[in-house]
């Protein structure tokens, strides 16, 4: 129904919309296209490319994995702020490096594999303790080295599925990229509270969900 609607749309890199498993239907399962390939952080490419002829802008969950484990398990909410408070409890200044061990950690089955991927985005053992310590500090029920990243997967896959479907009804195209999606600007409110009702709903918790709005001017 999607791809069937998308069709008669056009956008950069424009290719049918797939959702991609690991090994089983609860394995991964994120939405992959090759729009979400352009570049988009040294070049800003992705974000000043167009829907239909108008300007678009990104809507992302933030910290994403982080809040799933949290929401989902224990109907906890993380804060506004996930990677700051534990880069504060750190006494660091690079939130990137405890948004990088937050990734590798909660994608990771096991403690010494995390240690040697950190390693290899520059964080060294001793700064590895430093954050495991922080983040533990800040939420002690967080999941950590149990592979919960390809679960996490799973549920963005889902969430942003049903969030173009209902684009697909309200005539929207909405693209996904990775744990965001692509809108033209002027549906930027109503993918805003698409997004936050439906991961609540998915999840099934009352916890609530920040996004983050990114625009090609920012």
């Amino acid at each position: 129904a999607i791809n069937e609607f998308l069709k008669g749309h056009q956008w950069a890199c424009k290719g049918p919309v797939r959702m991609v498993f690991k090994e089983t239907p609860f394995q991964s399962g994120r939405l992959i296209t090759p729009f979400q390939s352009l570049p988009d952080r040294r070049i800003r490419l992705r974000i000043n490319t167009l829907i239909d002829g108008h300007e678009i802008c990104e809507v992302d969950f933030s910290a994403n994995h982080l809040r799933l484990n949290l929401a989902f398990n224990f109907n906890e909410e993380a804060g506004f702020t996930p990677y700051e408070d534990i880069a504060e409890i750190a006494r660091l200044e690079d939130r990137q490096r405890v948004k990088d061990f937050i990734t590798i950690a909660m994608g990771a089955d096991d403690r010494d594999k995390a240690r040697d991927a950190c390693a290899g985005k520059g964080i060294s053992f001793e700064l590895f303790d430093t954050i495991e310590s922080a983040t533990l500090k800040r939420y002690p029920k967080l999941e950590l080295f149990a592979g919960w990243g390809i679960f996490a997967q799973n549920f963005e896959g889902q969430i942003l599925k049903d969030v173009m479907l209902q684009g697909v009804e309200e005539n929207m195209v909405v693209l996904p990229v990775h744990d965001a999606v692509a809108i033209q600007t002027d549906n930027v409110h109503w993918a805003v509270n698409a997004m936050q009702e439906t991961w609540s709903r998915k999840v099934g918790t009352t916890a609530s969900i920040p996004v983050k709005i990114d625009y090609a001017s920012s």
